[in-house]
């Protein structure tokens, strides 16, 4: 395996390439200890409806943040993948953000996974690049250090408590691969948690996944359930959950 990893110096600074883009100072550009992440607007809307939030206008239009007004929590949306929510999570820990709660969807791959479950993502399967620049180390899972503290809540939540495996490779996501993700006890795969987690413990965050069930591999074949009832159902779930318990 190629080696990534290199302990010198970093030389491309995030807080210097926020300030180089929207010209504000960092008192300006001060965010709250938590941020939720999303990868959609509706999930985003759904954060922000019932509650007054305002936009953070330092940082537009580099990055449009919500700050959840009488809270000490910011709400954005990122793109797909592990290199967007890497630089996402570098430049918001820059100007304050030390807890991160990602809501996510995900491929069901466990025998009884089902569209609109909703998981907890304990560890994740490294098959991506990002956690190889941030992790010195060659083991291929990386561990969320804050799931455990969520576990409570998010089983008596209905949530379950899994194993993911993240890929940058969506569209070679083959069947050997899959059996050999269900025969380790990964339940699910998706694009971010691996990178997601291994920033956050290159840089001493705090990071935890939730992520609904949108589609399912099952004997071979492919399943969407992005429009299925189960699914919004799924969806309604974790934004109770996220608006009562991630919002503090």
């Amino acid at each position: 395996m190629r080696r990534f990893f290199d302990p010198s110096r970093v030389i491309l600074d995030p807080q210097a390439i926020v300030k180089a883009f929207t010209r504000k100072q960092p008192h300006e550009l001060a965010l709250p200890h938590r941020g939720i992440v999303t990868f959609s607007d509706a999930d985003l809307r759904r954060l922000t409806a019932g509650r007054t939030a305002s936009i953070v206008e330092a940082w537009v239009p580099f990055r449009t943040i919500y700050h959840l007004s009488g809270t000490s929590t910011a709400a954005i949306r990122s793109s797909f993948g592990g290199p967007n929510i890497a630089a996402l999570m570098e430049e918001l820990s820059a100007f304050g953000v030390r807890e991160f709660v990602l809501w996510g969807y995900c491929g069901g791959m466990a025998p009884d996974s089902a569209v609109g479950d909703v998981y907890l993502a304990r560890r994740a399967l490294r098959e991506e690049g990002i956690s190889y620049h941030y992790l010195e180390d060659e083991d291929d899972m990386v561990l969320s250090r804050w799931a455990d503290d969520w576990a409570p809540a998010g089983v008596e939540a209905g949530f379950r408590i899994a194993d993911i495996w993240t890929t940058d490779a969506i569209y070679r996501e083959t069947q050997n691969k899959i059996d050999a993700c269900i025969e380790r006890g990964i339940s699910a795969v998706e694009m971010e948690a691996a990178s997601f987690y291994a920033v956050a413990r290159a840089k001493g965050l705090k990071a935890v996944a939730f992520l609904v069930v949108s589609d399912v591999f099952n004997n071979g074949k492919w399943t969407s359930g992005f429009h299925t009832k189960a699914f919004k159902e799924g969806v309604k779930k974790l934004s109770r959950f996220m608006n009562e318990k991630a919002v503090i």
